[in-house]
């Protein structure tokens, strides 16, 4: 793809997209492949640079991977695994952040990983700490050298009893795929439970492991020895389903996403339709599209699962600029989630960011002067500017 877009703007959008799987589940699913001792099969993938990346690091580790783009589908061998180079894996340095969930999978089947210091949106600080620490409770060795960071596991990896500070994603991530042959039992406090981590417990139980997920947030995972392949179709992604939405609103568009599932996206459809957008809920989609009115300004807080999700703030934050009055967003998730806004206020945009825990509670960064509340002033006439794109949800909303 072009690194220069050029878009004449001014006109609904209005037609028929389709979903494929969901980023934040297939990378992974991807990963636990490493797991098994037979093939797998991965349906419903998209063509994405993180589905790149992954493909071309488990490559280098041995893995047969045959793709079928046309169906989506994807099969997975990982019966000749290996050890690979480091200056290999080097060329992958910043490509993503997916490479940390490879240490697990990869201490099972070698003994030993190499991970490429790790790329990614630049969102927030996103700290690996999470992850390094989950790994030493396990009984890894984690050792920093250029380039990356080398991980062992001399006498193999244990079930330990975890309890992350925030439900983290990675780190939950992390667990599930380190604990799933780990000798004994695991029991992780704090899990997040996106639909994107039932759909990967999902994957693992198909492959023969024994995970329980309690009302809590607490994940217990009973170690086993080995584990097969799996034959699963990955979820719909909920986050490009949002942003075609807010897409239609802001544009008084009419789209019908193909895909689009309501179970994931209740906290997202019940906003969409404060703000005044209207939908049609069908078996094989939904119909996202502006009922003619004034759009209603609202206050908006992202949070965990099943909040309302960080990725689908920036996509309405643009929709909200043309609400009839003044709306506010709290960012409780990633620190730095309002950069896009700058290039929003030059097409004409009325945003005010602030320091301060804005229309709710404080949350862990109002004490630390981050930019994380928005005001958001409409409705606004949006105009043509060059920008340049911050991060994937920010370059969908600036589009």
């Amino acid at each position: 793809m072009s690194s220069v877009l050029t878009i004449r703007g001014g006109v609904p959008l209005t037609g028929r997209v389709s979903v494929r799987g969901a980023k934040n589940l297939v990378p992974k699913a991807m990963v636990a492949a490493l797991l098994g001792n037979e093939p797998s099969v991965l349906r419903n993938v998209p063509e994405i640079k993180d589905v790149e990346v992954v493909t071309s690091l488990l490559q280098l580790h041995g893995v047969t991977v045959v793709k079928d783009p046309v169906n989506g589908d994807l099969t997975l061998d990982p019966k000749a695994a290996k050890t690979a180079p480091s200056t290999a894996i080097d060329a992958h340095a910043g490509d993503s952040r997916i490479p940390i969930l490879l240490c697990g999978p990869l201490i099972h089947a070698i003994g030993e990983a190499f991970i490429p210091d790790l790329g990614g949106c630049k969102i927030g600080d996103r700290p690996i700490d999470y992850h390094l620490n989950v790994l030493r409770q396990f009984g890894a060795v984690v050792e920093k050298r250029p380039g990356g960071i080398h991980i062992s596991a001399p006498k193999g990896l244990h079930g330990a009893k975890i309890d992350l500070p925030y439900p983290s994603v990675g780190a939950t991530e992390q667990v599930l795929l380190s604990a799933t042959r780990a000798e004994g039992i695991t029991e992780l406090s704090g899990a997040a439970t996106e639909p994107e981590i039932i759909d990967l417990i999902a994957v693992l139980q198909k492959m023969g492991a024994i995970i329980s997920v309690q009302t809590d947030r607490t994940i217990r995972i009973e170690g086993v020895r080995d584990l097969g392949g799996y034959n699963h179709r990955a979820l719909s992604d909920r986050n490009e389903s949002a942003s075609w939405a807010s897409a239609a609103l802001v544009t008084r568009g009419d789209i019908f996403v193909e895909g689009a599932s309501q179970r994931d996206m209740m906290t997202f459809l019940n906003t969409y339709r404060k703000v005044g957008g209207g939908m049609d809920i069908g078996e094989d989609g939904i119909r996202f599209y502006h009922r003619g009115g004034k759009l209603n300004p609202l206050v908006l807080e992202t949070d965990v699962h099943p909040g309302f999700m960080t990725d689908w703030q920036q996509p309405l934050v643009v929709a909200l600029t043309q609400a009839e009055g003044v709306s506010i967003v709290h960012e409780t998730v990633y620190e730095n989630r309002f950069g896009f806004t700058d290039a929003l206020i030059r097409m004409g945009a009325s945003i005010q960011v602030h320091r301060e825990c804005l229309g709710s509670v404080p949350c862990r960064f109002g004490q630390r002067n981050f930019l994380h509340s928005a005001v958001i002033s409409g409705p606004t006439q949006l105009k043509g500017a060059d920008i340049d794109v911050p991060d994937l949800r920010g370059g969908f909303s600036h589009l």
